[in-house]
């Protein structure tokens, strides 16, 4: 007996031997090769003809490899046709590493369609289904992948803890130029969640390893080093590691905007614009959003305040399509989802065949059912918030028009000769508040949001201290005439009213400043009490008429 199944088990192995054509010790010796010499397995495979391979194995294991060289040769596939007849037999044949191989490129080509979410459910798949695969170096690839797609969602959490992951496998495999790029990245994420004593230990790795770092990795570190200092570091810090930087790093490997964005931290405004114009435009958006913020930024901190108009309405448009673009994706969910179906296979497989039938026609309604709500709720919320989001961005942008329309008014002002200098200062100390206001909305714009637009509502709910001041002052040098408004019986908000007509404010800022919806009605008011006809001089220049009497 035992001898029939031996001879079974030889016929089988024979068959099975005979399935495959001369091809295949060749496609085994290209795997041995492929991460040493790309160009050359590349070759090989695009000189073997699909049709002279025999049996779905064959063409599976070639479709495979030829994906793995096109990719290691930075061709990047936006189609399936080169890889489809690996993920139709892998999908149910195979080793682990097979499977975590073929998923993984199948989310790579993914993520150059820019269907990030594909791409991220594929990611997971390998994970799962390549678990016991000792093809770390593919794995360390997979969390990078993962990490910057959760770096487009500005998912800071995963970003790092995805990086971490790829970083221990890059130095499992001894991939170093790898390793110190996530540790960058991990340097990258703490810095934007303003964790800056997390990102200490990575940050000294890094100096630790800056002699083996290749240019491109030099000007990553420290355009992450420079940022790093930006949100902790002294200006005497912030110095030595933009020196630094310049005598190490190639003119034409620098990150420029990193280093506009630190001139300004240290107002040195004139280098931050020559380093900004050292800019090479980039395909990237959110690099170009960068550039067009600090650009406004950059302007505005100079006094061409036309040109920082002009940049910010370009960084308006970028932003906007950009943000837009984010809030399309599902990608986070993702995972999650995965994870939900796995816990479910798993209770069912422990049930016998009947229970499994059942369980499985009632899991796959309820899941159905639940994605459904989910998806209806999801697009629900999604509506909802594009419409906050619109309000409150008409909102904001008419509040910053608003406040640039009285810095101009107030420049005005400023620029008439016949303002007395106790005014002056009051109307000079307001437009600092104003120029501060306006910079610091500009800048913040793309990082910290609502603090901008926090500091534009208390702007404007402030201007209260602006009339106070102005009232204040009046009163210490002008008694008389605020014991003629007195007398003629004016209240005190027309009181108010008067001080800015008196100081040489026009009627549509002081209807801005009084918030008084019935300007005119309050005017007419006014007039009567103090005697004045239709025919008379205008509000304005009987009050400042009454001030220079005073005075003389």
């Amino acid at each position: 007996m035992k001898q029939y199944i031996i001879v079974i088990i030889l016929t089988l192995c024979l068959a099975s031997c005979g399935q495959h054509s001369k091809h295949w010790e060749t496609l085994t010796q290209v795997e041995s090769f492929m991460e040493e010499r790309p160009d050359s397995a590349l070759a090989i495979l695009q000189g073997i003809e699909v049709g002279d391979l025999s049996g779905k194995e064959e063409k599976a294991k070639h479709a495979l490899l030829l994906s793995m060289a096109m990719d290691k040769n930075y061709i990047d596939r936006t189609d399936f046709d080169v890889l489809q007849p690996a993920i139709d037999y892998y999908k149910d044949n195979g080793t682990p590493t097979d499977k975590l191989r073929t998923y993984y490129y199948q989310g790579r080509i993914c993520q150059n369609m820019g269907n990030d979410a594909a791409a991220m459910e594929c990611f997971v798949n390998a994970v799962s289904e390549g678990d016991e695969s000792g093809d770390i170096l593919t794995k360390a690839r997979i969390y990078f992948n993962r990490s910057t797609i959760y770096y487009s969602l500005y998912e800071w959490d995963y970003f790092i803890e995805t990086n971490k992951k790829a970083a221990s496998y890059f130095k499992q495999a001894k991939k170093y130029n790898s390793y110190v790029n996530c540790l960058i990245r991990i340097i990258n994420g703490y810095t934007l969640k303003k964790d800056f004593n997390a990102a200490l230990p990575y940050i000294d790795e890094c100096k630790q390893l800056r002699e083996t770092m290749s240019f491109p990795l030099l000007c990553d570190f420290y355009s992450s080093y420079i940022t790093y200092l930006e949100g902790c570091g002294t200006d005497a810090e912030i110095k030595d590691a933009i020196e630094e930087c310049r005598n190490i790093i190639p003119a034409e490997n620098i990150d420029w905007l990193t280093l506009s964005k630190a001139y300004i931290k240290l107002g040195q405004y004139d280098d931050a614009l020559q380093a900004i114009e050292h800019y090479k435009h980039s395909e990237n958006a959110t690099e170009e959003i960068k550039y067009k913020a600090l650009k406004s930024e950059v302007y505005e901190k100079l006094g061409r305040y036309e040109e920082s108009l002009r940049a910010y309405k370009d960084y308006m448009v970028v932003s906007d399509s950009t943000t837009w673009a984010i809030m399309q994706q599902d990608t986070k969910f993702v995972e999650e989802r995965h994870n939900l179906e796995m816990a479910k296979a798993k209770e069912t497989e422990a049930k016998n065949k009947r229970t499994i039938a059942v369980l499985a026609c009632v899991i796959a309604l309820m899941g159905s059912l639940l994605i459904i709500l989910i998806i209806r709720k999801q697009l629900r919320q999604s509506r909802v918030r594009n419409r906050q989001l619109e309000s409150e961005k008409a909102h904001y942008e008419n509040m910053y028009l608003e406040v640039l329309s009285e810095r101009n008014a107030l420049n005005e002002m400023v620029a008439n000769s016949a303002i007395r200098e106790e005014t002056m200062e009051i109307i000079k100390k307001r437009l600092g508040v104003l120029n501060t206001i306006i910079v610091s909305h500009l800048s913040e714009k793309g990082t910290d949001v609502k603090r901008a637009n926090d500091e534009l509502e208390k702007l404007i709910a402030n201007r209260n201290d602006f009339i106070q001041s102005t009232r204040l002052t009046l009163e210490e040098n002008y008694p008389h005439f605020f014991a003629y408004l007195h007398e003629k019986g004016l209240e005190e908000y027309e009181i108010d009213f008067c001080c800015l007509y008196a100081i040489g404010m026009k009627g549509k800022e002081i209807k801005t400043y009084t918030n008084l919806s019935r300007h005119y009605k309050d005017s007419s008011e006014v007039r009567q009490k103090l005697g004045l006809v239709e025919s008379d001089t205008n509000l304005s220049n009987f009050l400042q008429k009454l001030l220079k009497n005073e005075a003389e």
